[in-house]
């Protein structure tokens, strides 16, 4: 069983006109700002609502980020109907951007496409809506609303069609380094991009046995897990405690075959 955790700020339930049960404290601390983790068994995604400004008051945008990865997945003024309509088209984005991206990558080919989709589906999923905003991961959501602000006054559009969603997103967004803690209370900052956490997190996920890479502590034909084998519960998700040796990067993995080959 797979948890899609969507954690959904004031302004996107305000925008969906939705009550949503807040995401549990512990301790009773940070009640609505909750800290949120992908691991193993969870997804987590910070799922924010932009309203526009000046010639674009009458539209809203929806931005959605993985814990994770920072990975942004935008929506131009969406006009979702219901949860039901905005978790079908978000589901359905998420697969097309990673399935595209696993194939750019080298990771996988044309031919496996079909094979990442039936692995997806295939898995039982729960998609699991909370009203909470994760600070941290709130602020890469800002990120991604600045570079839709820009777009609009650059080009002089009020709007973007989906082609132009998804180009933004990863000419622009996800291919530029970001720093963010590896999981909650970490102490240290990590530079990655998100496009290459993205493609990590789906291939473990969705592409079982289609590797032609062997790697350490992996089963053959699988991609490695980008999550440490040792994990801690942080409020009902799994957040990671350390890396171990055996986690392998695949973009590390990709620039070492690249070197060899030259």
């Amino acid at each position: 069983m797979l948890e899609v955790l969507i954690s959904a700020t004031n302004a996107f339930c305000k925008h969906m006109k939705v009550d949503l049960n807040r995401l549990p404290s512990p301790d009773g601390k940070r009640i609505g700002t909750q800290p949120i983790a992908s691991g193993n068994n969870v997804i987590a995604w910070q799922v924010h609502a932009v309203k526009g400004y000046r010639n674009r008051k009458r539209y809203t945008d929806v931005i959605a980020v993985e814990a994770r990865s920072r990975y942004a997945i935008l929506f131009s003024n969406p006009m979702f109907t219901d949860l039901d309509e905005f978790a079908e088209r978000f589901t359905n984005r998420w697969v097309r951007e990673s399935i595209h991206m696993a194939m750019e990558s080298g990771a996988t080919t044309e031919e496996q496409a079909q094979s990442m989709y039936d692995q997806f589906l295939d898995m039982e999923k729960e998609i699991r809506f909370v009203r909470n905003t994760d600070l941290s991961v709130n602020g890469h959501v800002a990120d991604a609303e600045q570079w839709l602000s820009q777009s609009y006054e650059q080009y002089g559009l009020e709007q973007l069609d989906e082609s132009e969603e998804i180009g933004l997103g990863m000419h622009r967004i996800n291919c530029v380094h970001k720093k963010a803690r590896l999981f909650p209370g970490a102490r240290q900052m990590e530079r990655f991009i998100p496009m290459s956490r993205m493609v990590d997190d789906w291939l473990f996920r969705f592409a079982k046995g289609l590797s032609v890479w062997a790697y350490p502590e992996t089963p053959h034909g699988d991609f490695p897990n980008p999550f440490p084998a040792a994990t801690a519960t942080v409020i009902g998700q799994e957040a990671p405690l350390a890396l171990p040796d055996n986690v392998v990067s695949l973009d590390e993995v990709r620039k070492r075959k690249k070197s060899q080959q030259a």
